[in-house]
């Protein structure tokens, strides 16, 4: 009976220990890196972006987060999205000239990065009056997708459809936890913020339709979701 109990427990590690092999695989095989490339930079160098020589001011921070916000929308407005299963990097979005949410908010990720803030991308799950395992598994819940910058006050939230950030009439950045808890505090902010949502950092797509290799799986930039899990939890 002993040595029953024995096999039984070596066979459950051994597959605990290959599940663990496969989930950590499949978070490498599958990340959505934000490194930028020498072709993003030829982007934002077109754009005459650099990273600033020296630190700047609260207020200088601000203004150069609202020029890369305003120099993508110059040139990929909102409008149809880039295809599924379709590379959407800075270069193609320019190539496309339009976009959705989540094509800009990809871009904006990595236009902060090179300029040498922190940023990271948020899924915005709208609620719905749902939990949050319905809300995440329903087909066709709403979502958003956007950027957050580390200032040097704190995280603030960029939006991708609008050339909004929030920021308070008082200079207060705000991050994406907040902004639909504070809406009333902020001017001209777009009417489709003024919801619940839950904010998953490092989400890019709940599907697998929007970065190579195209697995049906949640497209993740591991570090960031992996901090957010673990301060969510």
């Amino acid at each position: 009976m002993i040595a029953r109990i024995k096999k039984g427990t070596k066979w459950f590690l051994v597959f605990v220990i290959l599940l663990v092999a496969a989930l950590v695989s499949l978070s490498v095989y599958t990340n959505v890196s934000t490194d930028v490339t020498e072709d993003d930079a030829a982007v934002f160098a077109e754009f005459g972006l650099r990273k600033p020589a020296v630190p700047m001011s609260f207020e200088q921070e601000v203004a150069l987060i609202r020029r890369v916000q305003q120099e993508f929308f110059k040139r990929a407005p909102l409008g149809e999205g880039i295809a599924d299963y379709a590379p959407r990097e800075p270069a193609d979005l320019m190539r496309a000239g339009h976009g959705l949410c989540y094509d800009r908010s990809r871009s904006f990720d990595k236009a902060f990065e090179f300029l040498g803030f922190e940023s990271r991308h948020v899924y915005l799950l709208y609620q719905e009056d749902r939990s949050f395992l319905g809300a995440l598994f329903r087909k066709g819940q709403s979502s958003h997708a956007v950027t957050e910058v580390k200032t040097s006050k704190g995280w603030m939230f960029v939006d991708s459809n609008t050339e909004w950030i929030a920021l308070t009439p008082q200079g207060e950045p705000v991050n994406a936890d907040d902004v639909w808890r504070r809406f009333g505090e902020f001017d001209h902010a777009p009417p489709y913020l003024d919801h619940a949502w839950w904010a998953i950092r490092g989400m890019y797509s709940r599907k697998g339709h929007l970065y190579a290799p195209y697995v049906p799986f949640p497209e993740l930039n591991w570090h960031d979701f992996s901090e957010w899990l673990v301060e969510a939890l």
